[in-house]
């Protein structure tokens, strides 16, 4: 059984998803079909590749920080005294 990558069109979310024969791959986040099957980056390895996981792992984390910020923002806004 083969793990593709895919991209969603529609939240640009990327994900990984054990393809089987009477399965059909979804978005995780918004649950939509609209997907692209991405390279696989651990299937070439050069500087270049390398860079751009770093690059994207990077952007994730920031983003991760920035959503937590978020909602610990909210949170004390909503329950301050």
């Amino acid at each position: 059984m083969p793990i593709y990558e895919y991209e969603c069109r529609s939240c640009g979310h990327q994900f990984e998803f054990l393809l089987l024969p009477s399965t059909v791959p979804v978005c995780p986040s918004c649950n939509g079909n609209d997907l692209e099957r991405t390279i696989s980056l651990f299937a070439v390895s050069s500087d270049q590749t390398r860079q751009q996981a770093l690059s994207d792992g990077r952007k994730r984390a920031q983003r991760v920080r920035r959503d937590k910020a978020h909602a610990e923002a909210e949170y004390e806004r909503d329950h301050q005294h």
